[in-house]
């Protein structure tokens, strides 16, 4: 589906035993893959770790849109634990042929459980455990205007006609971007319940952490 593949590297101040940079393997592994299937790769590997989500999303996003191409180009935000899936052909084709109006789509994301151990294992937090075995329909393609990430790593806020655009969550300072529901063959698993116990425990402290940050502070990156 995509072209171009933005790959940022780096842990998070808070996540214990963070680190800035992951093995080198995985980052080859990742430009042999986007030469396999003709994808043009650019990667940025950090010299020290990142305040949290929002500052690692921000600048990623901001690379993504860099000098892209408003009414052609999109853009994506795939974590580690999403398998993307979906007839290349009919989505580009659909994309191609919506409404300059709309700034994004929702696709089909489905969180499948895992049969070999129990939710309260599997979960490293309320979010994941809620969905377990449930369809959601977030947004997840967006047209690519100059885009950052605020206060939480969700909240995904543009730049539209010179105009402030919350594509994602957001509050009242600005307008609402207007989103379309995907029509093709396309959907996202995420295997959020997959992951190895070590790393399920990490998050879960990293998860609560960030809650607890969050109710002092109004914001996630909060150092």
């Amino acid at each position: 589906m995509a072209d171009r593949v933005v790959a940022v590297d780096g842990g998070y101040r808070r996540y214990p035993g963070a680190k800035a940079a992951s093995p080198s393997d995985q980052a080859d592994v990742i430009r042999k893959t986007a030469e396999e299937v003709g994808l043009e790769c650019v990667m940025h590997i950090p010299k020290t770790v990142w305040a949290g989500q929002v500052a690692k999303r921000s600048f990623m996003l901001q690379m993504a849109t860099n000098g892209a191409d408003l009414k052609t180009d999109w853009f994506m935000a795939v974590d580690a634990d999403h398998i993307w899936s979906g007839t290349r052909s009919k989505i580009r084709s659909e994309l191609a042929g919506v409404s300059p109006n709309i700034d994004g789509f929702h696709v089909k994301m489905f969180t499948p459980p895992n049969p070999n151990r129990d939710i309260e294992i599997s979960a490293a937090g309320e979010w994941h455990a809620n969905h377990a075995g449930t369809w959601l329909s977030p947004q997840r393609i967006f047209r690519s205007y100059p885009t950052k990430v605020e206060r939480y790593h969700w909240w995904y806020s543009a730049q539209k006609d010179g105009k402030k655009l919350w594509l994602w969550g957001g509050d009242r300072s600005a307008k609402v971007a207007r989103m379309a529901r995907m029509r093709s063959n396309f959907r996202v698993e995420h295997r959020c319940l997959f992951r190895e116990e070590k790393q399920i425990v990490r998050n879960r402290m990293f998860c609560e952490d960030r809650v607890a940050i969050v109710e002092k502070t109004g914001q996630e990156d909060w150092v």
